[in-house]
């Protein structure tokens, strides 16, 4: 029986799999213990951008605060990701991004 061989690509998958599963398994066991329905995690997890902010508005919820001020919670940690984004964009300059060229 031939030995399995994992091209670098496919340890690097693996590797990220585990560290975003691990990362939901928590979101998740968080959403839930602080009162929400697996179903509503889930929307949570659909609709947000960015961990930051749904782990943010998982703490506010959690910490009895109103839905609104956990929505806005949410919605500045999202903002601030957007534009470290952006920054960095600019920064790095990627191969392929919009408006960047790399003609030097």
């Amino acid at each position: 029986m031939p030995a399995l061989t994992m091209t670098p690509a496919t340890r690097m998958g693996l590797s990220i799999s585990a560290a975003v599963g691990l990362y939901g398994i928590s979101f998740g066991a968080l959403a839930v213990g602080a009162g929400l329905a697996v179903w509503q995690a889930q929307a949570l997890s659909l609709l947000m951008f960015t961990g930051g902010s749904q782990f943010g508005f998982i703490g506010v919820v959690g910490a009895a605060g109103s839905p609104l001020t956990a929505l806005s919670t949410a919605l500045l940690l999202g903002t601030r990701n957007a534009l470290y984004g952006i920054q960095m964009n600019a920064l790095l300059r990627p191969a392929g991004s919009p408006g960047c060229s790399r003609r030097t």
